[in-house]
């Protein structure tokens, strides 16, 4: 078993406007550990813009995503 540490970074409409999520997950492969990743990012997103790093234990980036904001949030915000 390998120890993955994942960084999600979502962006919300609050005062602080960013909420950052830093999580372990414990896999046999990498592949299992993406796949988890890609399910909490889901998660935690909830319909939200932001963007996901999972890094192994050596600090290589292994899996990355990013999901862009809803066009008309972003305009009625600015």
């Amino acid at each position: 078993m390998a120890v993955f540490h994942l960084e999600c970074s979502i962006h919300r409409q609050s005062v602080s406007g960013l909420s950052v999520a830093y999580e372990q997950i414990v896999a046999r492969q990498e592949a299992d550990a993406i796949a988890g990743a890609q399910a909490r990012f889901e998660q935690l997103l909830a319909n939200r813009s932001g963007c996901a790093v999972l890094k192994d234990e050596a600090g290589r980036t292994i899996w990355s995503a990013r999901r862009p904001g809803d066009p008309q949030v972003t305009a009625q915000g600015a």
